[in-house]
């Protein structure tokens, strides 16, 4: 068996664009594969079809080979530019072999540990709290059990209204602020507010968290912990920049509050650090930037022999939703996935592929009866769904 054509195409998910790769074989087994990088569109799809160029006329199979020398015949081997694109292709071949051994990839990764994988959403924060409990009251009365926001008042909109459309505009704090620069000491003291009131609204048992896009240094992410500890949030997610793999180290040790990260991670390399030196309590590394399935098997493994879950970031399409939970599937230190889980998101789903992921009661459910990932492409979509101009700031 050769791969005989490789197609890369984007499709339009809302606020941003899937890069979806199709990998043909000479036998007629077609793979599928998926990747999110917002706003390096251009380079993305770029680099997938320079991929393709390699992968022509060889076999679909040798994906251990294939992952090594994606990652090593580059040269310039990190980042996420090349790690997108890379993903995308090693989920597309491991589709492959699912099909071709007539198996759910969970099957091929040693079989299922569990048969439903916990989900969270997202709730836009609002313009103001009491919009913010109406947006996670809503998903609570759609069956999910958690939900995550953006830092309210640096990813808050002044316009949503309450109930919300899952978007996310910005707020009255600077787009661009850099996390050493001045920042009121009374901002700390609002952010609290919005999750005293989700809080009231929905009670202890539903899950609260907060994802900070890296905008804090160590300090003010002190006293953001201290300001939101009494509202028992299940963790506190990328307070500080990515790379500040010390500072983490040091957030995490007298954090009360769970700390999490590792979307921007790249590779098992960039992941060794963290896990080394303690620098976090829940690993978030992306199926997608992280080297596709196979780098992820790799990352997990990594992360239980320190004893850390993975709950992977996620606000990707169907073929990474799914990929994601055969993953989560089999790995023991599975944590929670990741989903936007708005109605538009689960339409534009079901728009793509042609099995798209269950989502019940707050849990992914994989059914396994289609062998590899368990979805094809709809080729409608590529034309019904065309790239959208999306743009942002950190």
């Amino acid at each position: 068996m050769k791969i005989g054509r490789v197609q890369a195409h984007i499709v339009d998910l809302g606020e941003r664009n899937a890069h979806i790769v199709t990998i043909e074989t000479d036998t007629g087994l077609v793979g599928t594969g998926e990747t999110v990088l917002r706003r390096r569109d251009a380079t993305v799809h770029a680099n997938l079809e320079e991929l393709g160029r390699y992968l022509l006329g060889k076999d679909p199979l040798a994906i251990e080979d294939h992952s090594e020398k994606l990652f090593r015949d580059s040269f310039w081997s990190g980042g996420p530019l090349h790690a997108a694109a890379r993903s995308a292709v090693d989920i597309a071949l491991w589709d492959i072999a699912g099909q071709r051994y007539d198996a759910p990839l969970f099957d091929m990764f040693g079989g299922r540990t569990r048969t439903s994988i916990p989900v969270y959403a997202h709730a836009p924060s609002g313009p103001e709290p009491r919009a913010f409990a109406a947006n996670v009251a809503r998903l609570k009365a759609r069956g999910f059990h958690g939900a995550k926001t953006g830092l309210p008042l640096f990813y808050g909109s002044e316009t949503s209204p309450v109930g919300g459309d899952y978007r996310h505009g910005i707020g009255p704090i600077d787009p661009s602020l850099p996390e050493t620069s001045f920042l009121p000491v009374s901002v700390i003291d609002r952010i609290a507010e919005w999750f005293e009131a989700a809080r009231t609204e929905v009670g202890p048992a539903f899950e609260l968290m907060v994802d900070c896009h890296g905008r804090l240094n160590l300090p003010t992410a002190v006293r953001l912990i201290d300001a939101l500890r009494p509202f028992g949030l299940l963790f506190i997610e990328e307070p500080l920049p990515p790379e500040a793999v010390e500072e983490y180290a040091r957030l995490t040790r007298r954090s009360p509050v769970p700390i999490a990260a590792g979307e921007r991670l790249t590779s098992m390399y960039d992941v060794r650090p963290f896990l080394a030196k303690g620098a976090l309590s829940i690993l978030q590394c992306d199926i997608v930037t992280c080297g596709g399935l196979t780098g992820a098997r790799k990352i997990a493994a990594m992360a239980e022999a320190h004893y850390i879950p993975l709950s992977p970031h996620n606000p990707n399409g169907p073929i990474a939703t799914l990929a994601a939970g055969h993953l989560l599937s089999v790995i023991p230190n599975a944590y929670l996935l990741e989903t936007f889980g708005s109605e538009s998101d689960i339409e534009a789903f079901a728009a793509i592929v042609d099995h798209p992921p269950l989502i019940q009661e707050g849990a992914l459910i994989l059914d396994g009866e289609r062998p590899g990932l368990g979805a094809a492409v709809r080729e409608e979509a590529f034309r019904e769904r065309p790239a959208g101009d999306y743009s942002g700031t950190r």
